[in-house]
């Protein structure tokens, strides 16, 4: 099994359907199904499958829906790649991957020239006039996209998703939170960050339509809301800095969300002020705090926030989705959330978080010394064997069970959603 086979599912389902929007932009599924295979007839011409493309990410209904899909229809895999990085780190990430086809729109191509990119390019306009076959040799370790983080030695390092990875984290979240066709999902992450993929594979694997929302609006909240209300946006996943200057602002002083019932956010601390403004005006929304990693194909675990009254000081990253198991290893021992902290040390019932199960990635791209020391082989307490991420953060159990995150046993750091590693930054410097 593959993405595109649940996808072509979605598509027999809903053909008509809104699958994707940006302003007065939109694709039914029938229409993004066609015009990505279109798009695929034209990359096959240029490269093998199993290869990678890169795809420029421009905001709005192509990146997302017609790019995106061309490259997987195309049985290869996409690197999404922010146009607005220096020419330097675009043509690093273009050395190291290598893609013999770039994706991109008309004002890319500057860029491109700039640093001497050989290969092809194709736009939107370069589709063909014809559907070309679905590329029948993609299976579960086929892989699907890939994402490239900040390094500690300056140079950038690409994770590669596969098709199960994702097929196994779409599968539990959607059915773990209800999250289905009726809803209408508010985007807010750009598509070259590896959180809006859960936007992205929910919209193709359940029949939801994704709502691309302006990224301008965000600067401007009220005007935000209205439109979010307009277009009935039920469900957002945004990064707690999003979210928060809607409260900044006293946005809700002015307007309220009308249709908003699931309020998800990830990949930073949510300020504790911003975040009991947002339960306390809206009490009736299901507020999750998702907690994950690059090195996964979305999330492993959450934390359900029950009202404004039982708010924690500090919020917990939470217990494991269904799909996969979350453990916390000290000194090669795995800590037992029942038991309590020993006595030798407050630090004593932390330790490094590891996840085992179906959503982890393949790889570090033509790295296998650190592909081997973060995706390690364990041994569990009931001596089966399994591969494991070892992510690099710490954290420890609360009297619930659920984990609390500490720190990192590096020096990499989140702002703004983004992973960075303090390490490239000297090595520049």
């Amino acid at each position: 099994m593959n993405i595109l086979n649940f996808f072509e599912e979605t598509v027999q389902r809903f053909p008509q359907k809104t699958a994707i929007a940006y302003k007065e932009i939109s694709y039914s599924f029938s229409d993004l199904s066609h015009q990505a295979k279109c798009l695929a007839e034209r990359i096959l011409q240029a490269s093998q499958t199993g290869k990678p493309v890169g795809v420029f990410v421009n905001r709005g209904a192509d990146t997302a829906g017609v790019l995106f899909l061309a490259v997987l229809y195309s049985g290869n895999y996409y690197i999404p790649i922010d146009p607005d990085m220096p020419s330097a780190k675009i043509s690093s990430i273009l050395t190291d991957a290598e893609p013999s086809v770039i994706l991109c729109g008309e004002e890319n191509k500057p860029v491109l020239e700039e640093i001497h990119y050989s290969g092809t390019i194709y736009t939107l306009d370069d589709r063909s006039s014809e559907e070309c076959l679905v590329c029948e040799s993609i299976d579960v370790d086929s892989p699907a996209y890939m994402v490239y983080t900040s390094g500690s030695t300056g140079k950038p390092k690409g994770v590669l998703k596969s098709h199960g990875a994702v097929i196994s984290f779409i599968m539990a979240y959607s059915s773990y939170f209800h999250l289905g066709s009726d809803e209408i999902i508010g985007n807010q992450t750009p598509f070259f960050f590896d959180a809006s993929a859960k936007d992205l594979y929910l919209m193709m694997y359940t029949g939801a339509t994704l709502e691309v929302l302006p990224s301008e609006m965000f600067i401007f909240p009220v005007t935000l809301i209205e439109y979010m209300n307009e277009r009935k946006v039920s469900y957002v996943c945004w990064v707690p800095t999003a979210l928060a200057i809607v409260t900044q602002m006293n946005t809700f002083k002015k307007v309220l969300p009308e249709t908003l019932k699931k309020v998800f956010f990830v990949g930073e601390v949510f300020p504790t002020k911003q975040l009991h403004k947002w339960l306390t005006t809206l009490p009736d929304i299901q507020y999750v705090n998702l907690y994950g990693s690059s090195e996964l194909a979305g999330i492993c675990c959450y934390y359900e926030i029950p009202d404004a009254d039982h708010q924690p000081d500090i919020l917990p990253i939470g217990k494991p989705l269904p799909n996969c198991k979350v453990l916390l290893l000290r000194d090669g021992v795995f800590i037992n959330p029942k038991e309590s902290i020993p006595s030798e040390g407050e630090d004593a019932g932390i330790g490094e978080i590891c996840v085992i199960g179906d959503s982890l990635a393949l790889e570090y791209f033509h790295d296998p010394e650190k592909t081997a020391k973060t995706f390690t082989a364990l041994t569990l307490p009931d001596g089966t064997k399994v591969r494991a991420l070892m992510t690099g953060d710490l954290a420890r159990y609360d009297a619930e069970g659920n984990l609390v995150f500490v720190s990192r046993k590096d020096f990499q750091i989140k702002h703004m959603g983004r992973r960075i590693e303090l390490g490239e930054i000297e090595s520049v410097a």
